[in-house]
């Protein structure tokens, strides 16, 4: 079962580092699904000792991205396409009713503006091919509209829960190569937030969040190793140990 991780739980400050550290290397694939991790080797390389390791696994377990086997051992917990709708849904019923906020709220230009900082800033990802920098990017941007509104630890609360779904998304843009689709779904959002048109903004919003649901089954065709088969995980170490290859361009 999922449970809220607050960052503010985590008292050390090394195991929030390795927590951290290894989220990251999940949400952007660097760890691959079912892939084995060594709390020793971990460890090793951080040169700390284990008690951070055990610690940061145990968030990431309850957060479930790790599955940790008794007398097997931790692994990269495979893509769950039924937690990922899960989380779809709950996000855009939060979304939505956001940006709805946002929209009746009196334009701020600064806002405004500050979000149009965030869009430029991602299209120079796109020149630079900077994937990592682009999710980044994409995540400030709708993190602004939780902010404009004062509902930053609702955000805190979507963000965490959403670590599947984030895999998923970083495996859609590797494949499917749509920056710039993302990049003008954001900048009709914004238009439509410029020009307090709820209605479109609300459609556009259905759209950008919902088309990861048309492509999820052709990544679960290419990728079945990454993904639970009927809500059962495989009994193997790692199915993997390079990033997917992208589509062809």
């Amino acid at each position: 079962m999922l449970s809220y991780c607050d960052m503010s739980e985590i008292k050390d400050g090394v195991t929030r580092q390795v927590y951290l550290t290894l989220r990251r290397d999940i949400l952007n694939w660097r760890l691959l699904p079912g892939k084995r991790l060594s709390e020793k080797d971990i460890a090793g390389r951080m040169n700390i000792s284990k008690t951070p390791v055990r610690e940061a696994f145990i968030k990431l377990q309850e957060e479930g991205l790790l599955e940790i086997r008794p007398q097997r051992g931790t692994f990269v917990s495979l893509m769950d396409m039924e937690q990922i709708e899960e989380v779809r849904f709950t996000r855009f019923c939060v979304e939505s009713t956001v940006l709805s906020l946002f929209i009746a709220s009196p334009p701020d230009e600064k806002i405004l503006s500050a979000m149009d900082a965030i869009l430029d800033a991602q299209e120079q990802t796109i020149a630079e091919r900077d994937v990592d920098g682009f999710v980044d990017s994409d995540d400030a941007f709708h993190r602004e509209l939780f902010l404009a509104c004062g509902k930053a630890r609702a955000w805190s609360f979507i963000d965490h829960f959403s670590a599947q779904y984030k895999r998923l998304r970083y495996l859609s843009l590797q494949n499917y190569l749509d920056f710039g689709n993302v990049l003008a779904e954001h900048r009709g959002i914004l238009s439509a937030c410029r020009r307090r048109d709820s209605d479109d903004a609300l459609r556009r919003l259905s759209g950008h969040l919902n088309k990861i649901l048309s492509e999820s089954e052709h990544l679960r065709e290419k990728f079945p190793a990454y993904f639970l088969k009927n809500g059962v995980s495989q009994d193997s170490t790692a199915v993997g140990t390079t990033i997917p290859a992208p589509e062809e361009a």
